[in-house]
């Protein structure tokens, strides 16, 4: 129908120093200077300084994705404990609406809110899990280009500050 949004194309990730979110203090020249060593392999040129993941070790690889897996389930472990939580509030209203506490009993807003605590989680639990899981199914690499390019930049700076100080 005319009213329902078009699907946005999948489109690649910005650069961490290029997202709407980023608030650091790099200038416009080292972004630029970053966007270079990115976009430099898509023009046919060399790769990007930083290892490739399938490059690593087994053992390196090994322990990353350890570590992937485990800050994923951790952050999803979260997620349904708050979900259950809310939910056993909500429930915990709509029983005592229906005669444990007194005082809350026939309060029109505790029916409301606990009806409410029980259903919304549930609603907003597959969003933030799709949301997680699309936030972990990104290229390896992306983590270590940035680590890389964070290093990069410290060091850099650090030449900078020490030249100016000589």
């Amino acid at each position: 129908m005319f009213w329902r949004k078009k699907k946005k194309k999948q489109t690649e990730p910005l650069p961490w120093y290029r997202a709407r979110n980023y608030k650091g203090n790099l200038t416009e020249e080292e972004k630029r200077e970053l966007d270079f060593f990115r976009h430099r392999e898509d023009n046919g040129g060399e790769k990007h300084p930083a290892a490739d993941y399938s490059d690593l070790p087994e053992e390196v690889q090994s322990y990353l994705s350890k570590i992937r897996l485990e800050l994923y389930d951790k952050i999803q472990e979260t997620l349904v404990g708050r979900c259950f939580l809310a939910s056993g509030i909500g429930a915990l209203l709509l029983v005592n609406y229906f005669d444990w506490m007194p005082s809350l009993r026939g309060s029109t807003l505790a029916l409301a809110y606990g009806a409410v605590l029980l259903v919304a989680p549930w609603a907003y639990y597959p969003i933030k899990w799709k949301k997680n899981a699309n936030r972990f199914s990104h290229d390896r690499r992306e983590g270590i280009r940035t680590e890389w390019e964070l290093e990069y930049v410290v060091n850099k700076e650090m030449k900078n500050k020490k030249d100016g100080a000589l």
